[in-house]
C-alpha cells in the first residue's frame, strides 16, 4: 500500500526543487544576455516574471555587459 502522505510530501519537495532550480537557470541566462523575451518563452514563463526572478535573484535585471557599461 503506498503512504501518499510521504510520497506528496517527496513529490512537493522536489517540485519546490526544480522551481528554485529554474530561477537559477532564469536568473543566469539574463546575467549572460539572453533578453527577457527569449527566458520567458524557453522557460515557459511571462517576460515580465523572467524579469522580477531576475531582479529577486541577480539583484538587478542588467546583463553583466550592461553592468559592466555602468561601470566604465
Amino acid at each position: 500500500m503506498t503512504d501518499w502522505e510521504k510520497q506528496l510530501g517527496r513529490r512537493a519537495t522536489a517540485v519546490e526543487r526544480a522551481k528554485g532550480a529554474l530561477d537559477q537557470d532564469i536568473a543566469a541566462a539574463r546575467l549572460d544576455g539572453v533578453s527577457f523575451r527569449d527566458i520567458g518563452r524557453w522557460a515557459s514563463v511571462n517576460h515580465e516574471r523572467a524579469r522580477s526572478i531576475a531582479i529577486r535573484v541577480n539583484g538587478d535585471s542588467r546583463t553583466h555587459a550592461e553592468r559592466k557599461e555602468q561601470t566604465s
